[in-house]
Parts: C-alpha cells; structure tokens; sequence
C-alpha cells in the first residue's frame, strides 16, 4: 500500500521498539504543543484568545515551565490569569450577597462558582489538541491494519499498547464499522504482552532473592519503569 501522509506518522511509530507506539506519537504531540504555546503561538491572536480562556493543565504547565523561555510562560500566565479573574467578578455579587440560609438550603452561589473553576481546571489547550490528532491517529491504525499487509506485520511485531491507549482504541473499536477483526486481534495481542511483561516483573523481583543471584536478569532489569509505562502510560522525559 502506497503511503499517504497520514499514514507515514503511524507507520513510523509502529517501528519503534517501544511498550506502546501510541505513547510514542503521543509524546511528540506533546512536545510540538509546548514548544508552540511559548513560540509561534504568542503571534497567533485567535490562539492566545482561546488560550486565555481555557489555559493549562499542572502537567503541560510543568512541562512549560522546564522550558528556559520564561517570559513566554509568564505573558501566558499574565493574560489567562486576567481571564480567570473575570470569571471570578461575574460571581461576587452572587456570593458575598447572599442572605443566611437554613441547614438544607442548597447553596447555588456556591455551586456555581464550583462550576466556572471546575472548568479552569480541567481546560488545557494542549490536552485538547493531542486529543483531536489522536483520534485520528486511532483511526489510522484501524484503516492501516484493515488495509496494509505490512503494518498488519509490524502490528504483530510490536510489543501492544499501554492500558490507557489499549482502552481507548478499544472503545474506538465499537464505535467504528467493521473493525470486529481489528479488536480480537488488538485484545489478543494485548493479553500476550501483558503476559510477557508480567514475567519481566516477577523476575526482577526474584532477582533479589540470594538465591537466585547467579540468574541471569534477560530482559527484566528495566522491568519496572516497562511496567508501569505498560499500565499507566510514559512517565519519563523524552529524551
């Protein structure tokens, strides 16, 4: 099968030695959505509106603030700081002139402030776009393997997926026409490497038995960080 652009991404992925080629394009999505939040994007006015309103979440706000640009980080700060000011004036006269109510009174001030910083919180511009691209990434490895013999291939050949990924590319499975073959072989696959990671992590923990000192540690002795990468997605820097 003739590549296409959007294929060449996922196909390229699928040829990492990794725990999960989702994880891998998920990383670069991540950091292209740093280094374009404190680059081009403070040029883009239509950007820094929708950032401004809808900021961060703590984990990309810490890996924006690793970035040696800090007056890029602190003009994102400045003006969404504005932002979630503003939001919080449209509630004062809610809250502060509320009469005493009784023990069961419901109080909807309170809620919904709750709500307006709810909102704050659970916003991240970059979230939302890796969100979006993965989707579609999704959607190419479904086509890719329904369609091309040879990342069917490369798919056998990977070591699965992380858990998370694993649970969303299932769920896209039942949303998505006739990809029944798809999810039995992904579960499949799935089962198999857990399994394998499995023996990894038993053994590393065998390894510290004295009794078992002259065993050999194979492919166990980075089993905790493929482990937890395995259940719980990447958690080290890309390097």
């Amino acid at each position: 099968m003739k590549e296409q652009i959007y294929t060449i991404p996922v196909n390229e992925a699928y040829d990492t030695d990794c725990e999960c080629p989702l994880c891998v394009l998920e990383r670069k999505l991540e950091k292209e959505g740093v280094d374009y939040a404190l680059g081009a994007a403070m040029m883009e006015p239509d950007y820094r509106v929708e950032s401004n309103d809808i900021g961060y979440c703590r984990h990309h706000y810490r890996l924006m603030f690793a970035v040696p640009n800090k007056l890029s980080l602190a003009l994102v700060l400045d003006t969404h700081l504005q932002e979630i000011r503003k939001k919080m004036d449209k509630h004062e006269k809610a809250v502060t002139s509320q009469s005493k109510g009784g023990l069961f009174k419901k109080n909807t001030a309170a809620g919904e402030l709750s709500q307006t910083l709810a909102k704050v919180e659970n916003g991240c511009m970059i979230c939302k776009k890796i969100d979006y691209t993965m989707n579609r990434y999704m959607d190419v490895v479904i086509y890719l393997w329904n369609n091309d013999p040879n990342f069917k291939e490369k798919f056998e050949r990977s070591k699965g997926l992380c858990l998370p990924h694993f649970s969303r590319l299932a769920d896209m499975c039942g949303r998505t026409r006739g990809s029944e073959e798809f999810l039995a072989a992904l579960f499949k696959k799935e089962k198999a490497e857990l399994s394998r990671i499995q023996e990894d992590i038993h053994k590393f923990t065998l390894k510290f038995d004295y009794r078992n000192q002259d065993m050999e540690w194979g492919t166990a002795q980075d089993a905790p960080i493929r482990t937890i990468e395995k259940i719980a997605q990447y958690i080290t820097e890309e390097e």
